[in-house]
């Protein structure tokens, strides 16, 4: 619903992890979104953030608070405490290591557990239909439902590397549905993405009873060198962060699973949408490693689902090249999905979009449409609002960042809106105010992942179960 009083004041956005994706993506991301966005605040553990991964040093915090006009801290607690920054932030983006994901993310989850227990403390306060009070619609006399500064969270991948972690972080999101909580998986927010997503959803594959994947890619310069510690070692913590075993989690594992095979298993949960279809609950898998570093570089997986769905999965980081290479390499990605009714075929080199299409094929025996290829992106209304062909994660490091920053930018603006006419029409009593609030009787949902999050981190904590034992394992 259109805001008839609209805001000038930019979402602001604190960046917590400076690395080598934060600084090289994440803040130029940022910038390009200006004036609508301002970097708010940069976080830290170390004042002189290294990346093994960057052919230049990366900038100081001093150097990149200066770039981008904003203090900077050394940890997320020390950011929501600063009075003058912590309160005023609409949103922010965890870019610390894997096994920081989890504290970082629940601290930020509470703090918009605070603010909202503070804005219905308020609200209890204050007396209900005063007349003095303009409210939803502009309407004297009705009182606006507690509108607190929403905090909304853009999180790298994995979500966590714990199954533990991983459901405690899901489920306090859940209890915060004021906030989006976005996982960075590129691919699952491309919009041929959503297309599929609305080919299953519709009910034109019928009951899903397979799916099959693979996801191969060059990238044996990234797992076997030994000094890429954050992508191989399973204690990856970054130099400066606290190292104490309260809040740092050993890993079972760590390489092509965790750095690659993510982006794929969240892009078939994306699609699949249903929380109860293809439930894992026994997995399978066997793995070969680098010679250098032990990281996994090679998987092949069968999952057991709880609603009966056969799942295969397999990928190795062996292809021949890199994506980095003059010229690149692309990863080479197949997703196969099943149903009674037909099927959903997509893949292709993620370098090449004439590499691929999204294909859906129909079963009707008997019917001349039998078994015939269709591509919905090419169909209807699709075909005059997006490219078709292969696209799956966006790397880009130009313009204003993939579809899954817009989701977290367009909530965080959308909020900010918000809570600032609210606090606007409480300041304006007069009777020709002419303030109008968004109308909460239909909430609009926000954006929230953990599910999906939750989905990966037990499949690929389970491959490195069964992987060390050599026997399928339950997952938890």
């Amino acid at each position: 619903k259109t805001l008839t009083m609209a805001t000038k004041t930019p979402s602001r956005v604190a960046v917590i992890g400076c690395g080598w994706w934060a600084q090289g993506w994440h803040l130029p991301h940022l910038a390009a979104n200006a004036p609508h966005v301002v970097v708010a605040a940069i976080v830290d553990a170390s004042p002189l953030p290294i990346s093994t991964l960057s052919s230049s040093p990366l900038l100081s915090l001093v150097d990149l608070s200066k770039k981008y006009n904003c203090p900077h801290y050394s940890s997320v607690e020390e950011l929501l405490a600063d009075p003058e920054v912590g309160p005023t932030l609409d949103g922010a983006i965890v870019a610390t290591s894997h096994t920081s994901h989890f504290e970082v993310g629940m601290a930020l989850l509470k703090e918009g557990v605070r603010r909202r227990s503070i804005a219905e403390a308020v609200e209890k306060e204050e007396q209900v239909g005063s007349d003095s009070v303009v409210g939803v619609a502009g309407k004297k006399g009705l009182r606006p439902r507690s509108v607190h500064r929403a905090l909304h969270i853009l999180m790298e991948k994995p979500m966590t590397c714990s199954v533990d972690e991983a459901l405690e972080l899901s489920k306090m999101s859940m209890t915060y549905p004021e906030g989006a909580f976005v996982i960075n998986h590129t691919a699952s927010y491309r919009p041929q993405t959503f297309v599929a997503k609305h080919v299953i959803s519709s009910g034109q594959l019928g009951r899903i009873r397979h799916i099959t994947a693979t996801m191969n890619g060059g990238l044996m310069w990234l797992f076997d060198d030994e000094k890429n510690e954050s992508w191989t070692s399973k204690t990856p913590w970054h130099k400066g962060e606290d190292t104490s075993q309260d809040n740092k989690t050993t890993m079972n594992g760590n390489g092509y699973a965790w750095g690659q095979l993510v982006h794929i298993l969240a892009w078939i949960y994306a699609v699949l949408g249903a929380d109860d279809v293809a439930v894992p609950k026994k997995v399978f898998c066997t793995m070969t490693h680098a010679p250098n570093t032990g990281a996994d570089i090679s998987l092949a997986a069968v999952i057991t689902c709880s609603d009966g769905i056969t799942f295969s999965i397999s990928g190795t980081a062996l292809l021949p090249g890199s994506q980095y290479a003059d010229p690149p390499v692309g990863k080479r990605i197949n997703v196969e999905i099943f149903g009674m009714k037909g099927c959903l075929l997509w893949g292709g080199d993620d370098r090449i979009p004439e590499s691929g299409k999204l294909e859906l094929r129909r079963s009707v025996p008997g019917e001349k449409e039998d078994g015939q290829s269709e591509f919905p992106c090419s169909q209807g209304e699709a075909a005059n609002e997006l490219k078709d062909g292969f696209y799956f994660e966006d790397g880009s490091q130009d313009g204003k960042g993939p579809g899954s920053m817009k989701v977290f930018l367009d909530a965080c603006e959308s909020s900010a809106a918000k809570y600032n006419q609210s606090v606007a029409s409480l300041e304006n009593k007069s009777e020709e105010s002419t303030t109008t609030l968004v109308d909460e009787s239909e909430p609009i949902s926000l954006a929230n992942d953990s599910l999906i999050g939750l989905r990966t981190v037990q499949i690929i904590d389970a491959m490195y179960k069964s992987s060390i034992s050599g026997n399928a394992v339950e997952v938890q």
